[in-house]
């Protein structure tokens, strides 16, 4: 039986759930999961955008050096991040513990979507809801 139209599933990674996470130091980072499943680990940088709401995150992939407003990727073995620092700090999103978030993926423009505020508020009511519960 030839595999001809198949793909070779090779094990890459602890997870495989997509996930883009903010963590505690201030980085935005994806897991291994969203690098594999959408070809991540070719680009070189990204754009950060906020919603004029300012409850959405848009990251776009790209390799273009002559954009304005570029983060360099880290890359490192199961996941990848930048620095979001200031973007963070100028539009009042907390990074005091490290979250992680489902996101959505344009694959069409190479863009990730996500909506940290709404997700922190359901996560940090709910860890109140379960300490008051306990």
């Amino acid at each position: 039986m030839k595999l001809d139209g198949f793909k070779k599933f090779i094990h890459k990674g602890g997870s495989y759930i997509p996930k883009v996470c903010i963590r505690k130091n201030g980085q935005i980072s994806f897991n291994a999961g969203a690098v594999n499943k959408f070809d991540l680990d070719i680009f070189k940088f990204v754009m950060i955008y906020i919603s004029e709401d300012k409850k959405r995150i848009a990251i776009k992939f790209t390799n273009n050096e002559k954009e304005s407003g570029l983060c360099a990727i880290q890359k490192r073995p199961g996941s990848f991040a930048f620095s979001a620092i200031s973007f963070l700090r100028m539009n009042d999103i907390p990074f005091d513990e490290t979250i992680n978030f489902d996101f959505i993926w344009d694959q069409k423009e190479k863009i990730a979507f996500f909506r940290p505020l709404d997700d922190i508020d359901i996560i940090k009511n709910k860890q109140l809801y379960d300490k008051k519960g306990a």
